[in-house]
Parts: structure tokens; C-alpha cells; sequence
């Protein structure tokens, strides 16, 4: 499985937003949230999360928690 996180521009969020993370099939998996000021948040399966300042941190931790998960 490979989630691929929206690449997005903090300096023009005003707000924290977030995105819903599905699997292949639809299902729920997490949330990615982002915003100015607050630097970028991924949840998963309800016990894994990290916060981190770069988007490329963030992808890294999706790809290292999958391979792990699958392995």
C-alpha cells in the first residue's frame, strides 16, 4: 500500500485544513493535517502520528510506517 501526501504550500494556508487518508479499497486509514504556523501532522490507523516541518519528513514517515506495517 502507498499513500501519497498532498504536497502543499503553508505560506498561503490561513487556517489548519486536513485531508482524509484512504486506502485502495476507500477505507479510512487517517488524516493529514497542515497549516501555517503549526507545521504538518499525519495520523494513522488511530495510533501512529508524527508532526513534522517538511513535507518530504511527512512522506518519509507514511513510507517507513507502510514498509514496516507490511513487511
Amino acid at each position: 500500500m502507498q499513500i501519497k501526501l498532498p504536497a502543499t504550500d503553508l505560506k498561503a494556508a490561513q487556517s489548519i485544513d486536513s485531508v482524509e487518508l484512504k486506502d485502495e479499497s476507500g477505507r479510512h486509514i487517517g488524516q493529514y493535517f497542515f497549516g501555517k504556523g503549526y507545521g504538518r501532522t499525519v495520523f494513522l490507523f488511530g495510533k501512529y502520528k508524527g508532526t513534522f516541518k517538511t513535507h518530504a519528513e511527512c512522506q518519509a514517515f507514511v513510507d517507513g510506517l507502510f514498509a514496516v506495517i507490511n513487511s
